[in-house]
């Protein structure tokens, strides 16, 4: 039973590096090929936010001290 246990996690392990290694490599071939070309619809996505900022602005909340903004990090603290 324990040479079945100690297999099982030699294996996990030798799968935990292998996974390590391709996220290596997939990140370098990243930062040499760079961003991905725009598309139309990430101009699309770019001119709706836009446009959703300009129609909701920061509003402040009736509490002390916070907004509730409307990007990413909804709420902060002053």
């Amino acid at each position: 039973m324990a040479r079945g246990l100690l297999a099982r996690l030699f294996w996990r392990m030798i799968d935990a590096l292998d996974y390590f290694l391709t996220l290596a490599r997939l990140r370098i071939l990243d930062a040499l090929a760079g961003p991905l070309p725009e598309t139309p619809a990430d101009h699309q996505r770019q001119h709706e936010r836009e446009r959703l900022e300009k129609a909701f602005p920061e509003v402040h909340s009736g509490e002390r001290g916070a907004v509730i903004s409307n990007r990413a990090d909804r709420v902060r603290d002053r």
